[in-house]
């Protein structure tokens, strides 16, 4: 893919990025009971081992939900929270201490349920950039350092992804801001399907 042609797809992937995060927030809202906006989203199409590099290293603690996709199209998917957003989220969500090197299985659940709203916004965008239904897999959650949770989803695939499409995105309400990380592990086909739609040659 020529510079060019990576550009012309980045600038529609932060379009329609900004459509799934904007639902997220929206939904998120809600269950923080605060008023919540996207305030900044930024997209990259990176190789598989820069993923890490790009979200602040590998050996950093970080929360996860994952899943992959059911149908023709197959992928990875992952939504990251940094350990400050996680512990964050879950000071307004749940009672008692926050620590996220021994959290609880309501935190678990807290988590769960907040990486699959931003999770599920996210695919809706990418269907509807790709106009194809993404049907999602029941998702799984998991604090551990950065570059075990990046293995989680490839696991599940048991195929090879060289290429991932990284979404990040700030969260902002009147007394809180956290961010997170969308990833989404195409492997070949579907990357090849996604490109094609936006215009760019594979």
């Amino acid at each position: 893919m020529s510079e060019e042609e990576k550009g012309r797809v980045l600038e529609i992937i932060r379009e329609f990025a900004n459509i799934g995060a904007g639902n997220a927030a929206t939904a998120l809202a809600s269950i923080l009971n605060t008023e919540l906006v996207n305030e900044v989203t930024s997209c990259n199409i990176l190789p598989i081992s820069r993923v890490a590099g790009w979200l602040g290293g590998e050996n950093q603690i970080v929360a996860g939900v994952y899943t992959q996709l059911c149908g023709d199209l197959k992928s990875g998917v992952l939504v990251v929270f940094p350990k400050d957003s996680a512990e964050e989220l879950l000071k307004h969500m749940t009672p008692g201490p926050i620590d996220l090197g021994q959290i609880t299985r309501l935190q678990s659940s807290a988590l769960r349920e907040v990486g699959n709203i931003c999770l599920c916004w996210y695919l809706v965008a990418v269907s509807r950039m790709i106009e194809t239904d993404l049907i999602p897999a029941p998702p799984d959650a998991a604090v551990d350092m950065l570059g075990a949770v990046l293995d989680l989803p490839l696991a599940t695939l048991g195929a090879h992804v060289d290429t991932v499409i990284a979404v990040h995105t700030y969260f902002k309400g009147v007394d809180r801001r956290f961010e997170g990380y969308f990833l989404l592990l195409p492997e070949e086909q579907m990357l090849k399907e996604v490109l094609e739609k936006m215009g760019a040659k594979f």
